[in-house]
């Protein structure tokens, strides 16, 4: 038996208007945004790590999650069990240098970035991936997977401007990583 599809019409006029239910909860009162969301509204200055000193996705993920602990994000033991969770999924290196570590973490109230540089290039992921020298590390609420996705592709999009990865790596502090995200972030719609 063969699904089919029959096409009904209606007099014009005839299509009712739809209403919301009073019932039913408007996604306006959701966590969505219909505004452009901007990196710097989401990026702790407290969760920069000028020079990761792991060696290997263990080490970055516990180094990450411990910085993020320290500074209240989320307890620590949660945010490297759901990094870590991700990881063995799917890799998070986007190639060139960069990888976005991310995850649902329960207890947070809306997304969190981070960002952490390594002193060299560390080997995070399938060995036929390139060595990861910054990582963006992006923890969202569960209930904010709208927000999620489109703060991934607004960190892409940023990478991707040209030499954004090599101004990151020359910031000489917190402060100069936090400026140079926030200058790029603000060249683009």
């Amino acid at each position: 038996m063969h699904d089919t599809c029959r096409v009904v019409l209606l007099p014009l006029g005839a299509i009712p208007t739809l209403r919301p239910s009073p019932h039913v909860p408007s996604r306006a009162s959701g966590p969505t945004r219909a505004t452009l969301m901007r990196l710097s509204e989401f990026l702790r200055p407290d969760f920069v790590l000028l020079h990761l000193e792991a060696r290997d996705v263990r080490g970055v993920v516990e180094e990450v999650s411990a910085r993020a602990g320290s500074v209240g994000v989320a307890p620590e033991t949660v945010i490297a069990e759901k990094l870590l969770e991700r990881e063995e999924l799917h890799t998070t290196v986007m190639g060139s240098g960069l990888a976005i570590p991310h995850a649902t973490v329960p207890g947070l109230t809306q997304p969190v970035i981070g960002v952490a540089l390594a002193r060299d290039p560390i080997a995070f992921g399938p060995n036929d991936t390139d060595p990861v020298r910054v990582f963006v590390v992006l923890l969202s609420p569960p209930g904010f997977e709208r927000e999620h996705v489109k703060l991934l592709a607004r960190i892409c999009r940023l990478m991707r401007h040209g030499g954004f990865l090599d101004q990151l790596e020359a910031a000489a502090d917190d402060e100069g990583i936090i400026q140079v995200i926030e200058a790029i972030d603000s060249q683009h719609a």
